[in-house]
């Protein structure tokens, strides 16, 4: 009789079914994580070695030093793609691994998500979380955790301080006799955009500007369609989007509608990423650094990681402005010109 321990052994040994060590080790996300931590320690006790397990280098026993978790809302959003690749790079040099998770803009999911991964790795980065403060807080008592582009008090982050970019954007606004602007909002989940809504009404407030804000629209480009109708019934001189998808999604329905832009109505984005130096026109947004925000946070992390120090309070990185043809001067300001 062969010595080879098998996944029926190790079934055996916890209790459970041979398919539920069969999805442990093939499709972790498929059981719970108390059934799946119940499988590996039996696993371990009997000294059952799964090829996948040990290609995978789950639990940092076939990886360098371990495995960390990248949990981001939207993996079809090209800023949580920029942070998770500066992520990686970071990994990379410091001999960890990264398995990459997304939560679909959905609470819960993204709780669920956690908790899968959780006995996997050693470490996790929560980029914009959804949840609330109290269980992600619950969630940095379970496993060494940062936060990205969230504050979170008693929990380790790194923000993007927009403050300075917002104020330049709004005075561009109104150097340019913009006296009207609308906010289209992202998830009502999204803390960054409490954040950014509450730096713009500061200014606008400071600079005599009316301003209102949309209902909540999903974070994509066919979210900042949605509105344009909406817009249209209350027209304002400008538009600031929660991120540069949004932005594009609007422009693009606008001008399906036979309104232009910048000429009828002067658009700016959040994030500046790639496409927005490719839309027509080129896209004015805050550039929120995405390559600092994940290497800085991955750093944090693979730092307490590695018995080092992390700071208590948030880490900062700037924003700025940067300008292109979506913006120019208000309707009225160029009528009363003529």
């Amino acid at each position: 009789m062969s010595d080879k321990v098998t996944i029926y052994d190790v079934a055996k040994a916890a209790g459970v079914a041979p398919s539920t060590v069969s999805r442990t080790f093939a499709s972790p996300g498929r059981v719970s994580a108390q059934t799946a931590k119940k499988v590996r320690e039996a696993a371990d006790s009997i000294g059952y070695h799964a090829d996948a397990v040990d290609d995978n280098g789950w639990r940092g026993s076939g990886f360098g030093k371990g495995q960390v978790a990248v949990i981001v809302p939207d993996l079809a959003n090209p800023f949580f793609v920029a942070i998770a690749r500066s992520v990686q790079d970071e990994c990379s040099a410091r001999g960890f691994g990264m398995v990459m998770c997304e939560s679909r803009e959905i609470v819960a999911r993204e709780r669920i998500v956690f908790d899968e991964v959780l006995p996997y790795v050693r470490g996790v980065l929560l980029v914009s979380p959804r949840m609330p403060d109290v269980m992600i807080r619950k969630c940095a008592q379970m496993c060494p955790l940062v936060v990205v582009n969230r504050d979170v008090r008693g929990v380790p982050n790194v923000v993007v301080d927009i403050a300075d970019a917002v104020r330049q954007a709004v005075r561009c606004l109104a150097a340019m006799g913009h006296r009207r602007l609308t906010y289209i909002d992202g998830p009502a989940t999204s803390w960054v955009g409490g954040v950014k809504w509450r730096a713009i009404a500061d200014e606008c407030a400071a600079r005599g500007i009316a301003l209102r804000r949309s209902r909540p629209c999903a974070p994509t480009e066919d979210g900042g369609a949605s509105f344009a109708d909406e817009y249209l019934a209350h027209p304002t001189d400008a538009v600031i989007a929660y991120n540069d998808m949004m932005a594009m999604g609007f422009v693009a329905a606008l001008r399906r509608r036979g309104v232009s832009c910048p000429e009828q109505v002067s658009v700016i984005g959040f994030d500046n990423n790639k496409t927005a130096a490719l839309f027509n026109p080129g896209l004015t947004s805050i550039h929120m650094p995405a390559d600092a925000l994940g290497s800085d946070a991955a750093a944090a992390l693979l730092s307490r990681l590695s018995g080092g120090d992390v700071p208590a309070s948030s880490m900062t990185v700037p924003a700025r402005l940067v300008m292109r043809r979506s913006v120019g001067r208000a309707a009225h300001a160029m009528t009363r010109a003529a």
